[in-house]
């Protein structure tokens, strides 16, 4: 992390630029007289539905982080939602989501927990996301929701089978053959010079710890049937804000929404910004043929949904907490290595 903090100006300055390039070629596909006219006409009653919906969401995402950390250390609910929702505002601000390694880096200054086997677990928890969403986007293209166009075609749905065996494969790979993934990094550390490799060596096996949630039954039960109910919560809250501006969709709709939407957060922009409004706006318009100002206008508003309250919220409680006063400079020194034995089993 300290080099991140390091070349800030620049990946600011970069992810800045990204942002308004992106965001400007959202805009200029339609005129703002239309995209503000659809905006006003949108329902008030389905947009405050869907910012509930969106509340709750990081809610339940703080109970699923404490399920994956049960075998690493026992993390109240209140520290962890407060560690999720000032990461998730962080990223609305900090470039290339630099909020997913502060998140685990205030919990382990906080609880006093290895700051690697917290960063796995967030590694776990975008493994967990990513499965989820492949998921409901399979069953969008299995229902043939978006039948005739590009979405459903066989080379998607490979992709999304072939991506979802990867991240399985990788995930138990190194839960249930922990031993010989650790050869595995052992062998990889030889290129490193010998007095760094002691260092090294913990940091992985630590770092793997993250992931040791899978060895137990009813954790992992509880990692993957709170995933898939997380992310259908969250399907829920994109589909109330398409029924906000009158599209008479299919429920199914608002999985390929999601997706398109999700993709588009991989640009590495604050706050997801230009890439997450042109994903949704060519996902609606390509796949099921909304005119353009009204998908501009959902993209818009599902955006405002899913960042402005849960940003509001995560810089007050970073404003407010102990966290703020040992400062950035403590928490980006965060130990690599356990500050205290990890609970496992």
């Amino acid at each position: 992390m300290k080099g991140l903090l390091g070349s800030s100006r620049f990946q600011a300055a970069a992810s800045a630029v990204l942002a308004l390039g992106l965001f400007a070629f959202f805009l200029t596909r339609v005129h703002l007289s239309e995209i503000a006219a659809s905006i006003r006409s949108a329902s008030p009653g389905w947009i405050v539905a869907s910012v509930l919906i969106s509340l709750s969401t990081f809610a339940f995402r703080a109970l699923r982080w404490v399920w994956i950390l049960e075998p690493v250390g026992r993390v109240p609910w209140w520290p962890s939602y407060r560690a999720t929702s000032i990461g998730f505002a962080a990223n609305t601000v900090l470039p290339a989501r630099a909020g997913e390694v502060l998140r685990p880096a205030i919990l382990a200054r906080e609880r006093s927990l290895p700051f690697a086997a917290l960063l796995a677990s967030i590694v776990f928890e975008r493994i967990l996301d990513a499965l989820s969403q492949l998921t409901y986007l399979g069953i969008a293209l299995g229902t043939g929701a978006a039948a005739g166009s590009v979405v459903s075609s066989g080379r998607l749905r490979l992709a999304v089978a072939v991506l979802a065996g990867i991240a399985i494969a990788v995930a138990l790979f190194a839960v249930l053959w922990r031993d010989a993934t650790e050869r595995f990094f052992d062998a990889a550390f030889r290129i490193l010079p010998e007095k760094f490799r002691p260092l090294a060596h913990r940091v992985a096996h630590t770092f793997l710890d993250g992931f040791a949630s899978l060895k137990t039954p009813r954790l992992a039960a509880l990692v993957g049937v709170g995933s898939l109910l997380l992310w259908l919560v969250i399907n829920v809250q994109v589909y109330c804000v398409l029924r906000a501006f009158g599209l008479a969709l299919p429920f199914s709709a608002a999985f390929v929404t999601t997706s398109a939407a999700v993709l588009g957060l991989v640009v590495p922009t604050p706050g997801g910004v230009g890439g997450y409004h042109a994903a949704v706006q060519f996902a609606l318009t390509r796949v099921y043929g909304v005119p353009i100002a009204t998908a501009t206008g959902v993209a818009l508003i599902a955006h405002a949904v899913s960042f402005v309250p849960i940003s509001l919220i995560g810089f007050a409680l970073f404003a407010t907490s102990p966290i703020r006063k040992s400062g950035w400079k403590q928490l980006s020194s965060t130990p690599e290595a356990p500050q205290r034995p990890a609970k496992l089993g």
